[in-house]
């Protein structure tokens, strides 16, 4: 009966509360294998929008996975199963931009512009409209400076306050809004380029 039991176990794919039941209490090597295998993807999505080199964002990838084996036994898991899915992922995603964030301090000096006045921010401020959609932003990510992008989508996707980017970069507050700008400004620019192509393509 013993044997039944462990072979139905070991042919029955794992739960997400069930693996991460596994690792908390490390019987087996099953819950971290369910969670890198069935995440991994959507880790490395999170990590790809602050580095854009494949080798970097698998290092990246890895180490958040190293992180999370490791605080697991402290991540609150809720009795409800979608939402606990929701959190799971939300926890994730956090400590993967962390992560992302740390391997772009450590792999380079970050060589800041000078602090933009107020006015200036006001004259070139661009405003992000539905035109720029989210698939195109996205696309666009990557062809701008690693500091543009990083900020952009620690603002405008993960929600922090600049004077929370601040403290994450060790950068003024001030300077994180001058960079949220840039970006906007580049994203703007290389959409107008790419829909210029497009359509003279296709006229």
């Amino acid at each position: 009966m013993k044997s039944i039991r462990q072979y139905w176990k070991k042919n029955n794919p794992l739960s997400l509360r069930e693996a991460l039941e596994d690792c908390v209490l490390g019987k087996t090597e099953r819950g971290k294998s369910f969670l890198y295998k069935k995440y991994y993807g959507y880790v490395m999505a999170v990590v790809l929008r602050y580095i854009s080199t494949e080798m970097e964002a698998e290092e990246a990838t890895n180490e958040s996975f190293v992180k999370v084996f490791r605080k697991l036994a402290g991540f609150e898991r809720h009795e409800e199963d979608e939402i606990l899915e929701k959190t799971f992922r939300a926890w994730l995603a956090r400590i993967a931009v962390n992560t992302s964030i740390d391997l772009l301090r450590s792999r380079k000096p970050v060589h800041f512009l000078e602090d933009t006045a107020d006015e200036d921010i006001k004259q070139h401020a661009v405003v992000m409209t539905d035109r720029l959609g989210v698939e195109d932003i996205m696309k666009l990510l990557n062809r701008i400076p690693d500091i543009q992008r990083s900020i952009f989508n620690l603002f405008e996707i993960e929600g922090y306050s600049h004077e929370e980017i601040g403290e994450m970069l060790d950068i003024p507050e001030s300077t994180s809004r001058t960079y949220l700008t840039r970006a906007k400004q580049r994203l703007r620019k290389l959409y107008i380029e790419e829909f210029t192509v497009s359509h003279n393509l296709h006229s």
